[in-house]
């Protein structure tokens, strides 16, 4: 493994994310970066930066009911809203209410909310955020379960992604991987490191990594 290098958002010099070069893995995957979004989902102030940014696609022109938060989003998620919903010329949501929630995974790698929660929910607009995207599975697994509640799609979000766009729906993210060109995500059984025999530093999850 490698020192951590610092990626600097090209729109906002205060948002800022750390990568680790390296040989690492997950149940369904191998990547050769981890990359370190921790402040901006932890930090506060960091938080409030990347959530500023991420707002600006939204505030003139999309009605958010809710905000569905993965990967632990839900502290930007929550700062999101909060940009979402301040007063000001042309901003949609100013008066309005945004629910910040996140769906349960079943064991068979399904989501679903709880009945708790189902009336509070049902066919409202939904913004879908994400720390980081590489294949876009899982979103499409999260918008499945957002149609079967009637909900409509308000747009997606992601810190860092790879994938332009999901069904045709735009991917707005504060990084790509036109910021950390080397990035690279195999199936593991593809994977081009394990194929020449470098093995495995860390395994990863969405919460960090753990050295092997």
């Amino acid at each position: 493994m490698e020192k951590n290098t610092t990626v600097t958002s090209r729109a906002n010099p205060k948002i800022q994310i750390h990568v680790t070069a390296g040989h690492f893995a997950s149940a369904s995957a191998h990547r050769n970066n981890f990359i370190d979004i921790f402040d901006l989902k932890c930090r506060s102030s960091a938080a409030k930066e990347a959530a500023r940014e991420l707002s600006k696609f939204y505030l003139a022109n999309t009605v958010v009911d809710m905000i569905v938060c993965m990967d632990g989003t839900e502290i930007l998620g929550a700062y999101m809203a909060d940009e979402l919903l301040q007063a000001g010329s042309g901003v949609i949501n100013q008066n309005s209410e945004i629910y910040v929630v996140t769906p349960t995974l079943r064991a068979d790698h399904h989501y679903f909310f709880h009945q708790s929660v189902h009336e509070k929910i049902k066919g409202k607009q939904a913004l879908l955020l994400v720390a980081s995207m590489s294949t876009g599975a899982t979103v499409s697994t999260v918008m499945e379960c957002l149609s079967y509640y009637g909900c409509k799609l308000a747009g997606i979000s992601a810190v860092f992604t790879t994938v332009p766009s999901i069904n045709d729906v735009k991917i707005n993210s504060l990084f790509t991987n036109f910021d950390i060109p080397e990035f690279r995500y195999y199936d593991p059984s593809e994977c081009v490191l394990c194929k020449k025999g470098r093995k495995l530093d860390a395994v990863f999850s969405s919460e960090g990594y753990n050295k092997l």
